[in-house]
C-alpha cells in the first residue's frame, strides 16, 4: 500500500478518526495496530519477522537491565545487534555473497536463495541497532513496556523510508498523545499535501529523460549527458524530501514530530555540509554511531586514523543502499571528497580570511563546485551498473561522439526537461526557504482564507492532473 494510493488514504483516514475517539493511555496501542495493519498490506510474513526481531530486541534490552554482572549486559546486547545485523545482511548482501562465494558456471544456483528484502529493513534495524546501543551507553533508560518499543521500530510514517528517529526523541513524544489540536492536524496535513505535490508533480519531470540517458550514454552527446546528470540530482532530492515531507506530515496528526531529513544540500560550501544536510537521519546515525566510535579506536594514528574513519563511514552510506558496485562507488568517491575536504579545510579558510574579495568570490564558487562533486558522484549512484556508470563520463568528456539518435529531436527534449526541472528545483526551494523563515511562514498563515485555500487547491488540481504518470518513491526500494 503506497502513501500515494486512495487505500492508504482510507485507511490514513480511519486510523486517525480511531486514534481521536480513543483515550490517551491506548493511543499508542491504536497506532501499533495501524502500523501493523500497514505492514502486513505489504507481507503479513515480513510483519511476522519484524514482529520477532522486536520481541528479541526487548528481551535483549530487559536481559541488560536485571545484569548482575558487566558481562552479562555485554553479551544481550552484543547478541541482540549481532542477530539484528545477521538479518539485514542476510537479506540485503546474501544473494551477493552467495554469488561471489559460487564459481561463474553454477551461479544459477543462487536464484535459488533470491530473497526480497522486506519493506524498510534497513531502515527499522538501524533503529533496533542504536536502541540497544543507547540502553548500553547508558543514554536512554530501558523501556519496560513492549508497546511503545514496537510501535518505535514499526511506526508506518517512518517505516517505508525513515527519517530514523532516535529511540529518546520518540520515548518522550509517546509519554504526551493528547487530542490532536486544530492547528497541529492542519500542518500535518499542508507538510503532506506539500510532500505529495513534490513527488507527483515535480519529482517526476526529468525521469524519462534521465532512464534515456542512462539507458545508452553513448548515443547522447556531452551537453545532453551533463543536462541529464543534473537533472538526476533534482529528481533524487525532489522526490526523497517529498516522501521525507509525508512522514514527517502523517507523524504530526499523532503527535509525533519526526526529524528533519534535508536542509538545501545543494547550497552546500562543501561536501561535509553537503552530508550534514542531506538525508540527515541517516547520516547523523552513522555518525553517532560508526564514524566517532572508529574515530577515537583511532585517534593514535592522527590524521591517518581520521581519514580511515571517514573513509570507512561513507563506503558504509554507499554500500547501506545495496550491494552493489554503483553504490560501493559512490561511497567511496564521497569519502575521498570528504577527505580531500577534511584535510584542507584549515588551510582554505586562512587562505581567504585576510582576502575579503576571494572570501565573497568563494561563497558563491565553492556551492557550484560541491554540487558539481556530488553531481558526479550520484551518476554511479543512478547507473545500472559501473560499466555503464564509466561509459557515462566518458561520453561527458568533450569531444565524445554521440551515434544514432537524431540530436536535434534528443536535444530538444533535454533543454524543455531541462528547463522544466531547474523551475521546479527552483520553485520547491523558494517554498522550503519561505517554509523554514518565520516571518514568511507567518505572513502565508496568517493570510486570507481565500489566499491559502487557493493555493492549497491550485496544489491538489496539479496533483490529480500529473497522478496517472506517478512513479514509484526512489527510495522505497532501500
Amino acid at each position: 500500500m503506497s502513501f500515494l494510493s486512495p487505500e492508504f488514504a482510507v485507511v490514513l483516514a480511519l486510523g486517525f478518526a480511531l486514534f481521536y475517539v480513543s483515550p490517551s493511555r491506548y493511543r499508542p496501542h491504536v497506532l501499533l495496530g495501524l502500523s501493523y495493519v500497514f505492514y502486513v498490506t505489504w507481507s503479513a510474513y515480513y510483519a511476522l519477522l519484524l514482529f520477532s526481531l522486536t520481541a528479541l530486541v526487548y528481551l535483549a534490552s530487559r536481559l541488560f537491565e536485571r545484569r548482575t554482572a558487566g558481562s552479562e549486559g555485554f553479551v544481550a546486547i552484543t547478541a541482540g545487534v549481532a542477530a539484528v545485523l545477521l538479518v539485514l545482511a542476510l537479506f540485503k548482501y546474501g544473494v551477493w555473497l552467495i554469488d561471489a562465494a559460487i564459481p561463474t558456471r553454477a551461479h544459477g544456483t543462487a536464484a535459488a536463495f533470491a530473497l526480497v528484502a522486506p519493506l524498510g529493513l534497513s531502515y527499522y534495524s538501524f533503529k533496533m541497532v542504536g536502541y540497544l546501543l543507547d540502553v548500553y551507553w547508558e543514554r536512554v533508560p530501558v523501556e519496560r513496556r513492549f508497546v511503545p518499543v514496537a510501535l518505535y521500530f514499526s511506526f508506518f510514517p517512518q517505516i517505508v523510508s525513515g527519517p530514523i528517529q532516535r529511540a529518546g526523541d520518540f520515548f518522550g513524544q509517546l509519554a504526551s498523545l493528547d487530542t490532536p489540536d486544530a492547528d497541529r492536524v492542519v500542518a500535518g496535513l499542508r507538510r503532506i499535501l506539500f510532500g505529495v505535490f513534490k513527488k507527483v508533480v515535480a519529482a517526476d519531470i526529468p525521469a524519462v529523460l534521465v532512464d534515456k540517458l542512462h539507458s545508452s550514454p553513448s548515443a547522447f552527446s556531452p551537453p545532453e549527458l551533463l543536462l541529464g546528470a543534473y537533472c538526476f540530482a533534482f529528481q533524487l532530492y525532489i522526490d526523497f524530501s517529498g516522501l521525507t515531507d509525508i512522514a514527517i506530515g502523517i507523524g504530526q496528526l499523532f503527535g509525533v514530530t519526526g526529524p528533519e531529513n534535508f536542509d538545501r544540500p545543494f547550497f552546500a560550501a562543501d561536501v561535509q555540509e553537503f552530508w550534514r544536510r542531506w538525508h540527515m537521519s541517516l547520516t547523523t546515525w552513522l555518525t553517532d554511531y560508526l564514524f566517532m566510535p572508529l574515530r577515537m579506536a583511532l585517534r593514535r594514528l592522527g590524521q591517518l586514523g581520521l581519514c580511515t574513519a571517514i573513509f570507512v563511514n561513507m563506503v558504509a552510506i554507499g554500500v547501506w543502499h545495496g550491494p552493489s558496485s554503483t553504490y560501493l562507488a559512490f561511497g567511496v568517491l564521497n569519502g575521498v571528497f570528504m577527505i580531500v575536504s577534511a584535510l584542507t579545510l584549515k588551510k582554505r579558510k586562512r587562505f581567504s580570511q585576510n582576502r575579503l574579495a576571494l572570501a565573497r568570490v568563494r561563497r558563491i564558487t565553492a556551492p557550484v563546485v560541491t554540487f558539481h562533486l556530488i553531481v558526479f558522484a550520484l551518476i554511479f549512484f543512478r547507473a545500472g551498473s559501473l560499466t555503464s556508470a564509466v561509459e557515462y563520463v566518458v561520453h561527458l568528456l568533450p569531444g565524445a561522439q554521440s551515434t544514432g539518435i537524431p540530436l536535434w529531436r534528443v536535444g530538444w527534449l533535454a533543454r524543455t526537461v531541462g528547463a522544466q526541472t531547474l523551475l521546479a528545483f527552483a520553485g520547491i526551494e523558494a517554498i522550503e526557504w519561505a517554509r523554514r523563515t518565520p516571518e514568511w511562514s507567518a505572513r502565508f498563515l496568517s493570510a486570507s482564507p481565500w489566499v491559502r485555500w487557493s493555493v492549497y487547491y491550485a496544489c491538489i488540481a496539479m496533483i490529480v492532473l500529473s497522478a496517472q504518470a506517478t512513479r514509484a518513491f526512489i527510495y522505497a526500494q532501500f
